[in-house]
């Protein structure tokens, strides 16, 4: 298991697919395929986690504070440089995503190749980047998104951008 620090999402139109990039602790970078199937399962069991983290909010209000949240997450957007993947980049289809809380956000692990996985630990400002950046890439690539929740839709009135870190 190669953990990771550092990562990149990108829509690749010729593939169909979103290629998450990552980078671990050695500079070794991993291109992880995602597809819009595996998407449609990730997308609803992170926002579900993530919205455990605000069992406070009441239910009338859930939508404005969730998008407050997820506008204030978009500030610090795109100040990392992007991971590049390079002649040595390891590449694979992912076959499963596991994610489970943490005390600042959540861990996913990505299964792909034979036995092969890649494990990062996001803070929920991380996970909120991650999300914008999955709705721009299913609304760019007419994939079905029925599983976004409301809130995602009203913050990502915002510029796109390709690219998270």
């Amino acid at each position: 298991m190669a953990a990771i620090h550092k990562f990149s999402l990108i829509y690749d139109a010729a593939e169909d697919r979103l290629a998450w990039i990552v980078e671990d602790l050695e500079g070794a970078t991993t291109r992880l395929w995602l597809t819009a199937r595996l998407c449609r399962g990730l997308v609803p069991a992170v926002v579900r986690l993530l919205n455990k983290t605000r069992a406070d909010i009441a239910a009338e209000h859930e939508t404005a504070v969730q998008s407050w949240e997820q506008a204030a997450a978009m500030t610090g957007f795109g100040k990392v440089p992007a991971v590049r993947a390079g002649a040595l980049t390891t590449t694979g289809l992912v076959t499963a995503a596991h994610i489970r809380p943490s005390v600042d956000g959540m861990v996913l692990t990505f299964d792909f190749g034979a036995g092969d996985n890649r494990t990062i630990a996001l803070s929920t400002t991380a996970v909120r980047q991650m999300l914008a950046v999955m709705h721009r890439v299913h609304l760019a690539a007419g994939w079905p998104v029925d599983v976004w929740p409301a809130w995602i839709a009203r913050a990502a009135a915002r510029p796109p951008s390709d690219v998270v870190n």
